[in-house]
């Protein structure tokens, strides 16, 4: 499929990035020099959204969501 984006929602796997399961969290920007890395942070209506942010790996991620500016929206799993 395709690859996550910056401003694409993931729900990242059991562990990763120690927060809770379930927890929706944004692709803010791409890692310099290491591809398949992202920088994510807590969505704004998070209490910790100024607080937090984590590198996390493409393996890292369950889920994403991308929503286009014409309101469509579309989930999937990423491959390994």
């Amino acid at each position: 499929m395709v690859d996550p984006q910056p401003y694409d929602q993931v729900r990242l796997n059991p562990a990763a990035a120690g927060i809770t399961p379930g927890t929706v969290v944004v692709i803010a920007d791409t890692v310099d020099d290491e591809p398949g890395a992202y920088v994510v942070w807590h969505l704004e209506d998070h209490p910790d959204y100024q607080d937090w942010a984590a590198t996390v790996t493409a393996a890292d991620i369950h889920t994403i969501t991308r929503i286009t500016a014409t309101g469509d929206v579309r989930a999937w799993t990423p491959s390994p």
